[in-house]
């Protein structure tokens, strides 16, 4: 996903998350609980969120099966609220 200089690969996952953390650092955040994992998790949560078909996102993220992928998706208690309102009685 993210392109190495001079076009050759990509950059490694230490020089991605070496990045993250100076710009965290940069904007005066807490790092904490804050990884290229959880910044990969949140970004396919919001795509399935947004609707985009579940095979689509296996395809970017890179996941074997659907199964594997969905391990990763969250759930809150509002999206299952939302879901149990679309239910017409």
């Amino acid at each position: 996903m993210f392109p190495g200089r001079h076009g050759l690969g990509h950059i490694h996952k230490a020089s991605a998350d070496r990045i993250l953390r100076e710009a965290l650092r940069r904007v005066d955040l807490d790092e904490k609980g804050m990884s290229s994992h959880s910044f990969r998790r949140t970004a396919l949560t919001w795509m399935s969120d947004s609707g985009v078909p579940l095979r689509h996102i296996q395809s970017i993220s890179g996941h074997r099966s659907l199964a594997a992928l969905e391990r990763y998706l969250g759930v809150t208690e509002q999206q299952k609220e939302n879901a149990i309102s679309t239910l017409v009685f």
